[in-house]
């Protein structure tokens, strides 16, 4: 689902001139976005000394 919503909003970014070379990273592009994020909020907890550790899908759609 989250490759679909953000797949759609950096395809349309990528269509109002870039090449299509450019245009074919799309779909890599978001999955390893994707993974980031995964990785990040599975590794990088919250903590009392680390409150400022908090993830959500806005900082995803910041990348793009």
């Amino acid at each position: 689902m989250l490759q679909k919503i953000f797949g759609e909003i950096l395809g349309g970014f990528l269509k109002t001139g870039f090449t299509e070379k450019v245009q074919a990273c799309k779909d890599p592009a978001v999955n390893s976005t994707i993974v980031v994020y995964q990785r990040i909020i599975s590794e990088l907890r919250a903590t009392p000394s680390k409150f400022h550790y908090t993830y959500n899908l806005r900082d995803v759609s910041k990348v793009f």
